[in-house]
């Protein structure tokens, strides 16, 4: 059974230029989280007849353990304010670009951020209660050489398809043009997992509405693992 931590609303950003790079949003409005109850699905039955042999092929799902999903929209202004907040001049955005980080430090240095090392994945694997020949894996979820845009980290470029990557689904399913989803990490001892996604600007997502983003992060669901993980929210509007 999959742990829902919350659903992500909007998120409301002040940028200044004494803020480059990702800072944390003003405020997070958290909506309904919700997980398939697979349960409540019809009994299915065949009737068996001495004498048959009878080809049967099943088709089945089960919920994963590894994994939380968040979707939403942003607003924010560009701002040009004093150290009590006090605003000079306010540009609202018209549009949505940027990127969404989320990670479980507070102590986490952007300023190192870029694509996570394979033996980071190994170590999330470990702390997701995972093995890497598990479907839904860090190693089968996340892929390199894969193709996503080129974005900054503060002033930290990272190269188009250079990291461990991969597209959240769209109304349709899986796609590679919208909702990427790429994985950094910080260049310190513990090598901080930051789960990215970079915004779209009201792109048609997986329940057939418009988002700005969607964003995938891993929580152990597993027998043994805790039953919510606290991830520290991060926005650098582009």
């Amino acid at each position: 059974m999959i742990v829902v931590v919350a659903a992500l609303g909007a998120l409301l950003l002040a940028e200044s230029a004494f803020a480059a790079g990702p800072v944390p949003p003003v405020s997070l409005n958290i909506g309904t989280s919700s997980s398939r109850n697979l349960s409540g699905l019809p009994a299915q039955q065949i009737a068996a007849q001495a004498g048959n042999i009878t080809q049967v092929n099943i088709t089945a799902l089960t919920i994963t353990k590894s994994w939380q999903g968040y979707y939403g929209n942003v607003s924010g202004a560009i701002v040009l304010q004093n150290a009590n907040n006090n605003t000079f001049y306010n540009w609202s955005l018209t549009s949505t670009a940027g990127e969404i980080y989320a990670t479980r430090t507070t102590s986490v240095n952007f300023a190192t951020v870029n694509c996570t090392a394979a033996a980071n994945l190994t170590t999330e694997e470990t702390f997701l209660g995972q093995v890497a020949a598990d479907a839904d894996s860090v190693s089968n979820t996340f892929k390199k050489p894969t193709s996503h845009p080129t974005f900054s980290v503060g002033s930290v470029s990272v190269g188009n398809g250079s990291c461990y990557a991969t597209n959240a689904f769209d109304n349709t399913g899986a796609q590679t043009t919208d909702f990427f989803q790429v994985l950094l990490s910080d260049a310190s001892g513990a090598g901080n997992i930051v789960y990215t996604t970079l915004m779209n600007g009201s792109k048609t997502g997986f329940n057939n509405q418009a988002w700005d983003f969607e964003l995938l992060v891993g929580q152990n669901g597993h027998a043994g693992g805790p039953s919510t993980t606290t991830y520290y929210f991060y926005v650098e509007l582009g």
